[in-house]
């Protein structure tokens, strides 16, 4: 049996039963922003590191359209390079959407051919056919993984599917707050690692879309975190074509993105007065998690295109 097989059916244990998996995860790569038109030169680089596993933080291709088959061709286009396709015999991958995947800029839930859309993404992603994120309305999902003799849930949120059209749930939609409120009511995990194609608590920036539009909503989530005592949440996201960490209200959250391309030079040293610490060249994510007792010892590691870390944060 190949190994790519073996991967397919892990990941259908992963579905069905919530907690199998064929080695501990305790590190975790994760990118965003990914032109499949573009050069790709971070998949050796990632390889290197070995990651347990890798998590698509949306924009994975870019489609830009409103035709279905366009956005099937966008994912032919970015399965058919070979170093990804190495890449992916070799590594585990999961993943969500956000806009220029979904459909196009900024795209909203009233998107026409969001079933079409979210059928090629899932396709794309080797979703196993026994999945019920074929039959949701939208991508979100959530996976156990074992890590030491601790587990982590990792939640995939989906903030296109539904966006805007529930003036009350305007993010995520009421069926999704719903199923997250679960989720996470009902987890036994060590650690929450909640993921999101927008940044999630980083600043309003004038030309983007982000959690902090929606007040409302942000309030939710962080109240969700909060009153439901959520066992050591981290927060990921991408979109921005820059990385950064981020700390505000007793949260962090990890935004990688860029990984075929960055911010244009003219808007950094704006975004520099809004971020603390950004990097603005091709990175990916990197998160260890080493524990001590049942806690976990996090590092937070932003990896260029070269291999070297350029921002790192460590949490115990």
């Amino acid at each position: 049996m190949s190994k790519k097989i073996i991967q397919i059916w892990i990941l259908i244990l992963i579905v069905f039963i919530g907690q199998s998996f064929a080695q501990d995860v305790t590190r975790i790569a994760f990118g965003s922003c990914n032109n499949q038109n573009h050069k790709q030169p971070l998949w050796p680089t990632i390889l290197e590191k070995k990651p347990d596993l890798f998590i698509w933080g949306g924009d994975n291709v870019y489609a830009e359209t409103t035709d279905p088959d366009k956005i099937a061709k966008a994912y032919q286009v970015q399965d058919s390079h070979p170093e990804y396709r190495h890449f992916k015999e070799l590594t585990p991958i999961i993943g969500l959407w956000d806009d220029h995947d979904f459909a196009y800029d900024n795209a909203r839930g009233d998107f026409p051919f969001k079933e079409e859309s979210k059928k090629r993404f899932l396709t794309f992603i080797n979703e196993p056919l026994g999945s019920q994120r074929w039959n949701r309305n939208g991508i979100y999902t959530s996976y156990i993984f074992p890590s030491g003799n601790q587990t982590i849930k990792i939640i995939l949120l989906d903030n296109r599917f539904h966006k805007d059209l529930d003036p009350h749930y305007p993010m995520l939609g009421k069926e999704q707050w719903d199923w997250l409120h679960d989720e996470l009511k009902n987890s036994k995990a060590s650690m929450h690692i909640i993921a999101s194609g927008l940044s999630m608590i980083s600043p309003k920036l004038p030309i983007t879309d982000e959690w902090a539009d929606y007040p409302v909503e942000l309030k939710r989530l962080k109240s969700l975190i909060k009153n439901l005592n959520v066992r050591f949440p981290l927060l990921i996201s991408g979109d921005k074509h820059f990385s950064s960490i981020i700390e505000k209200d007793g949260l962090i959250e990890f935004m990688s993105s860029g990984m075929t391309h960055t911010s244009p030079r003219s808007t950094r040293a704006y975004l520099r007065t809004k971020y603390k610490n950004s990097y603005f060249g091709l990175n990916f994510g990197l998160i260890d998690i080493e524990w001590i007792v049942d806690k976990p010892k996090i590092s937070l590691k932003v990896i260029s295109q070269t291999g070297s870390s350029v921002i790192e944060r460590v949490y115990r």
